[in-house]
């Protein structure tokens, strides 16, 4: 989502469907930052393995995706999120690239869903602890997935609307796609400056969090716009 990012010594590592995966220590940390609840740390560590699978899952479905059309593909996880390295394809194969990660979330989303209701039906009683990692993962794969698919650069969205941009135009696909990224990563940050004024939660989220990211990410795409406007691009 953010780049490449360098290995270090204390990565996790592991294959999964023949994947390499690469889990950095950061990603650790700012998933426990997610998913803090003081008043239980037993809840905090099942959360963060929920943000866990719902990013590997997302990952895994560009990975698949990539591995579908040819391409060996390796996932690092970092930050507050991750990313499936790629290469270039045709406009639709990159496409559904692209959306294949937030495909694979929601298919999660309404596995638990439709699944935990059936498993209850069927005799399972779930605990406290059952109940809040089933009740965060329909959060976390919901919110998340629905976020990446707006078209916001780095974002899956992002990448998206730069294939459908250029694939009309590829004179100027790259600077339509490139200001679109910027108007609504600044309305998302407004939105977000809003809810912190009035002291409530946006999608769930800390809307000072989502101010601050947004805002980045609006301040990156101008930023490439410009150089893109210059030719640098």
């Amino acid at each position: 989502m953010f780049g490449q990012i360098a290995p270090t010594e204390f990565d996790l590592r592991f294959r999964l469907l023949g994947i390499p995966v690469r889990v950095h220590p950061v990603f650790w940390l700012t998933s426990a930052f997610l998913a803090w609840d003081s008043g239980d740390p037993r809840k905090s560590l099942i959360r963060v393995l929920c943000i866990f699978v719902a990013i590997l899952v997302h990952e895994m479905g560009h990975a698949l995706m990539n591995r579908r059309f040819g391409w060996r593909s390796e996932i690092v996880l970092y930050f507050f999120g991750g990313y499936a390295t790629s290469m270039r394809h045709t406009t639709w194969k990159d496409v559904a690239v692209s959306a294949a990660g937030p495909a694979a979330g929601f298919a999660l989303y309404f596995a638990i869903r439709f699944g935990v209701p059936e498993l209850i039906r069927a005799g399972w009683r779930p605990g406290e602890l059952a109940v809040d990692a089933i009740g965060f993962s329909l959060f976390i794969n919901f919110v998340w997935n629905a976020v990446n698919l707006l078209p916001v650069f780095p974002l899956d969205g992002g990448q998206i609307s730069r294939e459908l941009c250029l694939r009309f135009n590829r004179r100027t696909g790259m600077d339509v796609a490139l200001k679109l990224s910027m108007l609504v990563s600044a309305a998302v940050a407004a939105w977000a400056v809003k809810c912190v004024m009035d002291k409530t939660s946006l999608l769930g989220l800390d809307p000072l969090f989502l101010g601050i990211m947004f805002g980045y990410l609006c301040f990156q795409s101008y930023q490439a716009s410009h150089s893109h406007g210059r030719g640098y691009w």
